[in-house]
């Protein structure tokens, strides 16, 4: 059984004026936990209250097992948090003027001057860090400076440490990163939480999972127990059925011009193993195809990118027979669009604004597309609409990766192709939410454009899907 570090029950902390409770939180040895809230300022709170700059006013606080009295528990609770936590937020707590081994080891008095590198370098050989010594802090990336961190939390022996408001500032590899860190941490014993917002955190590989939704705890789950779309509810206070009936409600709400007919067929395609393919993709449909292996998933997404030029079978697009070379032809078009999952740091460019990457289709697809101002206009006032806290003067690379995957989709709802591909890649699949991008392809399919969605091995779960095809080792099989 895990050691408890701390747990609080019914607690109820202060800052300032305000107060907000019940809380329950608890953390373990060699554990990876999440506390979930949507509201920066409960971030805020939580965090200030394990810098031991809030109070815990009321409540049952535990530490290493045994329950603190409450006449000593004012000084009690801020020694043992100060002894044992280390809180990690989006403001850096290294000293730009240092360089990495002083802030590893601030104050100096922790580890002898002498022996400090070589302690150094077995944790960062430990911990597959990769950073020389005397860099200075303040020409570190962001990933650097949070492994600096976390080996000065280490260096400290503080079990606890806390992450908060980080992972949206991350690229995925980066985050990937830190993940093999944060099990690496729990194999010695260490304990991580990160609070975070919903959309900034990955379910996968978490011990504990904790929501607190306005000031209290609403759930204490394992991530077995719980899943994403029921955490939504929780975080939104609304019953699971109804967040989708609201999706469904939109999607019946499409609207269709001229009918319902088909804009893609393939019948009895097959290319290198996929054997006999068929489908039909009508407008305003959403289909699913979830290959279970790598190689399915790959030839299947090279027939639909063009790159399977020499696909056997027969193809109909917009009414008209096709050979396979139609979908390099359409995308080239613009006539078929694809959002393509497998890197998420290139899904828009860095050298150009918000608008810009929003429009990119269009300026493709209608000549001087940025002499009608009335367009570019159109444009704003859409991602506003759909993006109505975003900074629209931000820069890409400082965008959330929620913010980036709603405008990659909403420069296709602008562009309004004949068909829509989304492939996710089984890395992509593994972490992300299924929710918010489900709630984009339905304002999507409100304009009746189709959806295709090519899953690699983890089946994307949403309720809006019509149809799903599998396939295995060539074979495919419609799902019934």
């Amino acid at each position: 059984m895990k050691k408890e570090i701390f747990r609080i029950q019914n607690g109820v902390i202060q800052q300032g004026r305000i107060i907000k409770g019940p809380f329950f939180l608890q953390f373990c040895e060699g554990e990876i936990s999440g506390i979930i809230t949507d509201d920066s300022f409960e971030k805020e709170i939580l965090v200030n209250f394990f810098r031991c700059k809030n109070v815990l006013r009321e409540g049952i606080f535990y530490y290493r097992e045994k329950r603190i009295l409450y006449g000593t528990q004012y000084k009690a609770v801020r020694k043992a948090l100060s002894e044992n936590t280390s809180v990690i937020s989006g403001n850096s707590q290294l000293f730009d003027s240092l360089n990495v081994l002083d802030n590893i080891f601030i104050p100096g008095d922790l580890v002898k001057s002498k022996k400090q590198r070589k302690i150094a370098s077995e944790l960062m050989t430990f911990f597959e860090i990769d950073i020389p010594f005397n860099a200075k802090s303040e020409n570190l990336s962001l990933l650097q400076r949070l492994q600096i961190e976390i080996l000065h939390a280490v260096a400290l022996q503080h079990k606890l440490i806390i992450i908060s408001d980080i992972n949206g500032k991350l690229r995925s590899k980066e985050r990937n990163k830190l993940r093999k860190l944060y099990e690496r941490l729990t194999q010695v014993g260490y304990s991580i939480c990160q609070i975070e917002s919903l959309n900034n955190i990955s379910l996968n590989g978490m011990d504990h999972i904790q929501i607190i939704e306005k000031g209290r705890s609403v759930g204490y789950y394992s991530q077995q127990e719980i899943n994403y779309s029921e955490i939504v509810c929780l975080v939104n206070r609304m019953d699971y059925q109804e967040g989708y009936v609201e999706l469904l409600k939109h999607r019946s709400g499409k609207v269709l011009a001229g009918g319902k007919s088909a804009v893609l067929e393939l019948e009895s395609v097959g290319y290198c193993h996929i054997k006999d393919f068929s489908l039909k993709l009508y407008q305003g449909d959403i289909i699913e195809i979830n290959c279970r292996t790598s190689a399915d998933y790959t030839e299947i997404k090279d027939i639909f990118t063009g790159k399977a030029s020499s696909a056997a079978g027969r193809f109909r697009y917009d009414g008209k027979e096709e050979r396979s070379a139609l979908f390099h032809r359409a995308f080239k078009k613009r006539e078929i669009g694809y959002v393509d999952f497998a890197n998420i740091d290139n899904l828009l460019f860095e050298n150009l604004s918000i608008v810009e990457n929003v429009c990119y289709p269009l300026c493709l697809k209608i000549p001087n597309f940025y002499m009608h101002g009335k367009y570019i206009k159109a444009a704003e006032d859409y991602i506003k609409m759909i993006m109505p806290d975003l900074d629209i003067c931000a820069r890409v690379r400082d965008l959330t990766q929620e913010q980036i995957i709603r405008l990659v989709f909403c420069k296709w709802i602008l562009c309004k192709p004949k068909i829509l591909f989304v492939f996710i890649s089984s890395a992509f699949a593994k972490d992300e939410p299924d929710l918010l991008i489900s709630r984009m392809i339905v304002e999507l399919n409100k304009y009746g454009i189709p959806v295709l969605i090519l899953s690699e091995r983890y089946k994307f779960e949403s309720e809006i899907i019509e149809e799903e095809y599998i396939v295995n080792n060539g074979i495919v099989i419609k799902k019934e």
